[in-house]
């Protein structure tokens, strides 16, 4: 999925280079709904709430459900990049790929009590060092239903694909055995599918607002999820094709897996304002 992901940002680019080449003789848009291609990079500063449950891979018992702001002292606020690429199909087509990461670690944790993860129990007031990288992708296609030079509304199918690394090392015992220095991780990559909304308003010459919506829950084989993306946003265009967006974002998003190699949960909201230069032509 690592391989996919990086094939998609690829495409979408090699879609976008056209658009950069001919910047020079293009004619001028008139706004954000005449673009045929747009890239935004944005700063996300969300508050973070993530949390983690891995159970005894054996026996099935409960682990501990790990808070990783409260229990393992990991930052609750980040600036994270945003990517965004997007391109139209046509006049009523498009197709958008989006890409955030958010990598933290804490290495001073005084445990105040006993944390069961995997196989493993660190014991309270071991000193604990934990890391927690995430990446969050989203491939959509997107129909216009309703569209006008002033605004634009529609529907979209797509993919969000969350892969997420956790790793706690220190003092602990394997099932009752001697403690020593013990290092536990859990990494997957898991896919699911959304349905989704977005619209845009152009208010004034210089001026639009845009939002999009993507939602889930649905359960495939052994794994539960539910999704919540919510994005809006106000755009002033200071040049023809440069707009500065400031908005809201939301991301809320749990996950239940009773798979053979992981029965377990995380879960994960990510909510805050964000910055994004749009580039258009």
């Amino acid at each position: 999925m690592k391989t996919l992901t990086r094939y998609l940002l690829l495409g979408m680019a090699a879609m976008a280079a056209p658009a950069f080449a001919q910047v020079a003789t293009q004619e001028p848009t008139s706004g954000k709904l005449n673009q045929r291609y747009w890239i935004q990079l944005g700063a996300f500063r969300p508050s973070i709430d993530s949390h983690i449950q891995v159970d005894h891979p054996q026996t099935g018992a409960a682990g501990t459900s790990i808070d990783f702001e409260d229990t393992l002292g990991l930052a609750d606020k980040e600036t994270l990049p945003t990517l965004l690429l997007g391109a139209r199909l046509g006049e009523r087509w498009r197709m958008e790929f989006e890409h955030l990461s958010l990598k933290r670690n804490s290495t001073e944790t005084l445990l105040t009590g006993d944390v069961v993860f995997d196989d493993t129990t660190y014991n309270a007031s071991a000193s604990l060092a934990s890391e927690f990288d995430s990446k969050v992708s989203r491939l959509s296609v997107g129909y216009s239903l309703y569209r006008t030079p002033e605004a634009e509304a529609g529907v979209a199918l797509g993919l969000h694909v969350t892969s997420f690394k956790i790793a706690l090392e220190g003092q602990g015992s394997v099932n009752g055995g001697p403690v020593s220095v013990r290092r536990a991780s859990e990494e997957k990559t898991v896919p699911l599918p959304t349905l989704g909304a977005y619209g845009t308003y152009a208010f004034a010459p210089d001026w639009a607002a845009s939002a999009r919506a993507d939602l889930l829950y649905l359960k495939v084989g052994d794994y539960k999820g539910s999704l919540l993306n919510l994005q809006a946003n106000v755009y002033y265009r200071f040049n023809p094709h440069l707009a500065l967006g400031l908005g809201y974002r939301l991301d809320d998003y749990k996950l239940k897996a009773t798979h053979p190699t992981w029965t377990g949960k995380l879960e994960y909201r990510f909510s805050g304002p964000q910055l994004v230069l749009d580039a258009g032509f």
